[in-house]
């Protein structure tokens, strides 16, 4: 499938590129330099995947802290519960197990910690937090942010600007760009750190009209310092969905 970007989502990715997470969706390329100099990652929105997280850890062992209202512990073992009753579905039942030990034994480290909160909405509902009270709980001045909050992702912009100095790189996923190509456009022009990648998820459609693909995975570097041509679909980035074809970017 093919695609465009508006030239001002033009970018020169950064030459050390590595790829972050499982194959398909929950996978990102970020600067092998960012991760090197983080102290902390917070993650914003994991669902079932955390393999980024644990793909970083494993470059770099910091603490991971994570946000999701939408799962927790009590979640997964319902899930279980619910597909062990179906006996004719022994491959799910090991899948939901594994979800559910996985995540216990991943968020029990000591370094690492889940809150069921969703993020970006400033409100007097428990279950909602916003980015800025995220950071004045945390003193760390390195942190590498991962955000994938299915369209909350606008209401973090003005504070990722406005704390970019404490960040090492973002990769951030942007839902409804028809809607919302000034936003992210002003947030690029705006942020002090430099955009290495762009990648586009084919879950998300086409805009007919120019091309636009409605979902976009945006990387982030503060350290990257050396960059390389030019060519889209990077060799490390992979289709959302395997079962639809990668969407292919040109600028203009």
């Amino acid at each position: 499938m093919l695609a465009n970007l508006p030239i001002t989502l033009d970018f020169q990715p950064a030459h050390d590129l590595l790829r972050l997470g499982r194959d398909y969706d929950g996978g990102y390329l970020v600067s092998s330099a960012d991760v090197i100099r983080t102290e902390m990652l917070i993650s914003l929105g994991i669902n079932d995947d955390w393999s980024f997280e644990e793909e970083f850890s494993e470059i770099k062992k910091v603490p991971i802290i994570a946000y999701d209202g939408s799962i927790s512990a009590k979640y997964f073992f319902k899930r279980l519960m619910k597909y062990s009753l179906r006996f004719n579905r022994p491959k799910e039942i090991r899948k939901r197990y594994r979800t559910l030990i996985n995540y216990k034994k991943f968020f029990n480290d000591e370094k690492n910690a889940h809150y069921q909160k969703f993020v970006g909405l400033n409100s007097s509902d428990p279950s909602y937090i916003t980015l800025s009270d995220i950071l004045k709980q945390v003193s760390s001045d390195k942190i590498f942010m991962k955000i994938d909050i299915e369209g909350s992702e606008y209401r973090l912009l003005d504070t990722l600007l406005e704390k970019s100095d404490r960040l090492t790189g973002v990769a951030i996923e942007f839902h409804d760009c028809d809607l919302n190509l000034a936003k992210i456009e002003e947030f690029i022009r705006s942020f002090d750190l430099k955009l290495v990648h762009v990648h586009a998820n084919n879950f998300g459609p086409i805009r007919l009209d120019d091309k636009l693909p409605l979902t976009l995975e945006l990387s982030f570097s503060k350290y990257a310092d050396s960059f390389t041509e030019l060519i889209l679909p990077h060799p490390f980035d992979m289709p959302n969905n395997p079962f639809r074809s990668e969407i292919t970017l040109s600028i203009s």
